[in-house]
């Protein structure tokens, strides 16, 4: 491990381990199950202890070559991954296979516009609510899409998975499809939003080949984060065992990503709806009221807004590779710089933009850490 590396992980909080002990049993029997769509890359996880009998995954690679080198390296105990395509449609598919260091652009679409050599061969797909019955597999609660342009095609044939099981998602995105003709953002977004997904997060990509003029050119593609809105889940006729689950789990992967008010209001609408009791809520909430953001760390001094500008300048002018100045590593999905502190626990905590309806009046929501069932 190296050196910042090393410093990172000391200042960080670490937070989750599935929530607390007394969740345990649940996560044991029913874990934060992961798609991995489109592996050629490494096996993905959101998780920083990595893919645990927590957190499995599975992951999915249709360009053989990428396949059989991912399984010569070997794989995680808790990683299987097939040969296989997601689609719209099971059975024999058509595949733009590219080559060499263009395998990891391959398509169900053809990938003409790269430039580069690439092979027509037929593969095996499947749909996504067909993929665990056929392959004898859980669900997905998260899912990483990064199939080059066909993420439509995934989603489509996924649309009972989707609507029920898929607690998360990230997925490639491209803003400029004139020539790939692949799927826009803003098809994948208006799906999302469709099925109760909220946007939480981008990363950009920007066209950064200059001839003339700054690096800031037009957004080309990046990553985007989202996470289910519990309200699109929520019934009072529901299953109240299977509810738990989903909200234990979409409160894992929220504070997995460190959106920790999210996990805050979940907790709390969990609460109110009988899915928690005032001691699990409690257990809950008490690591995440006891962190803050790495710059609540740094004591104020003069000048200091004026060191920040300086050095963002000098960061965009001497690093030709940082988008707008952005570090490396806050440059990614996620919020991944919160750190421990050791303060006393808040009574209560304001949210702004809170997501779920429950509580929330002009735009802004209270949440009291101490429960009336916990005060004696």
């Amino acid at each position: 491990m190296g050196l910042l590396s090393a410093l990172r992980r000391r200042i960080l909080a670490d937070l989750d381990s599935r929530l607390a002990p007394r969740f345990h049993e649940i996560f044991d029997a029913d874990p934060v199950t992961i798609y991995d769509v489109g592996a050629a890359g490494g096996v993905f996880t959101p998780y920083r202890d990595g893919p645990v009998g927590w957190a499995p995954v599975i992951g999915f690679e249709p360009h053989p070559e990428s396949y059989r080198q991912l399984i010569d390296a070997g794989l995680p105990e808790h990683v299987t991954l097939h040969n296989l395509a997601l689609a719209d449609q099971d059975g024999p598919i058509t595949f733009y296979a590219g080559k060499e260091e263009d395998r990891t652009r391959s398509s169900l679409r053809p990938i003409d516009y790269i430039g580069s050599g690439n092979e027509k061969i037929t593969i095996e797909a499947l749909t996504l609510d067909a993929a665990p019955e056929h392959l004898g597999i859980p669900p997905a609660n998260f899912i990483k899409l990064d199939t080059e342009g066909t993420e439509d095609l995934v989603i489509k044939g996924g649309a009972q998975m989707f609507a029920h099981e898929i607690l998360g998602v990230q997925t490639e995105i491209t803003f400029w499809t004139e020539q790939s003709g692949g799927v826009s953002f803003s098809q994948i977004d208006s799906r999302l939003s469709e099925l109760g997904f909220v946007l939480f997060d981008l990363q950009i990509n920007r066209s950064d080949v200059r001839v003339i003029g700054g690096r800031k050119d037009k957004v080309r593609s990046g990553d985007a984060l989202y996470l289910r809105n519990f309200d699109h889940l929520w019934s009072e006729d529901g299953n109240q065992t299977v509810l738990r689950s989903k909200l234990m789990k979409l409160m894992s992967l929220a504070i997995g990503w460190r959106y920790l008010n999210y996990a805050l209001e979940l907790a709390d609408f969990g609460h109110a709806h009988g899915l928690l009791d005032g001691q699990e809520f409690e257990a809950i909430v008490t690591p995440l009221t006891r962190t803050n953001d790495l710059s609540d760390r740094v004591p104020s001094f003069p000048g200091r807004m004026g060191l920040a500008l300086l050095f963002d300048s000098l960061s965009y002018a001497l690093y030709p590779n940082m988008k707008k100045g952005v570090p490396f590593s806050f440059n990614s999905l996620g919020n991944h710089w919160v750190v421990r502190n050791g303060r006393s626990n808040p009574s209560s905590v304001s949210l702004h933009c809170p997501v779920l309806k429950s509580g929330t009046v002009n735009l802004a929501k209270t949440i009291h850490v101490t429960k009336q069932d916990d005060a004696s």
